[in-house]
């Protein structure tokens, strides 16, 4: 904290009127990085048509680039450290995945893409866990994009799919 403290031109007493300690910092700063992605991610997807390609694009986007990004990693992946669980703890992980999915889904749904009644933290929790199984994936090298591009349109989009749709594979 002194260090930061030096940095920005403050003491320490008034970094810690900001912040209560350094995972506090911390967790600032990796969602300020966290929403600048989603912002770049936002202007990617936006390009695609309806909920199935944004779904799928999304999820890419995100594992791509979260899986180089070490900041990025920590909204995307909880590590069982103490800031990941205070990440958990303080609702940051579960804001963040709604900023990212909320208007997505708000708009398919106003669209009739998706079928309702959903739980809205249901269907954000399990597309952030398809995220990080695609971006481990992509680490370890069991595929590629277009691997996973196929992998999500099979499995991951018939869940949002009304009866009355289909989805191009």
């Amino acid at each position: 904290m002194d260090d930061v403290a030096c940095e920005v031109g403050l003491s320490r007493p008034s970094v810690y009127r900001y912040f209560a300690d350094r995972d506090d910092l911390l967790i600032e700063l990796i969602t300020r990085h966290a929403r600048a992605l989603l912002d770049r991610a936002r202007k990617s997807v936006s390009r695609q048509r309806g909920l199935p390609d944004q779904i799928v694009e999304t999820i890419l986007y995100t594992a791509e680039h979260g899986r180089r990004d070490p900041l990025t990693r920590h909204v995307i992946v909880s590590d069982g450290t103490s800031l990941g669980r205070r990440m958990i703890a303080s609702g940051t992980t579960e804001m963040m995945r709604a900023e990212m999915w909320d208007p997505l889904l708000d708009a398919a749904l106003a669209n009739n893409e998706l079928p309702p009644g959903l739980p809205r933290s249901d269907i954000r929790l399990w597309l952030g866990d398809v995220t990080k199984m695609v971006m481990r994936g992509l680490e370890d090298g069991e595929g590629d994009v277009r691997r996973y591009r196929s992998i999500l349109r099979r499995f991951v989009l018939p869940a949002f799919v009304s009866a009355n749709a289909q989805v191009v594979v």
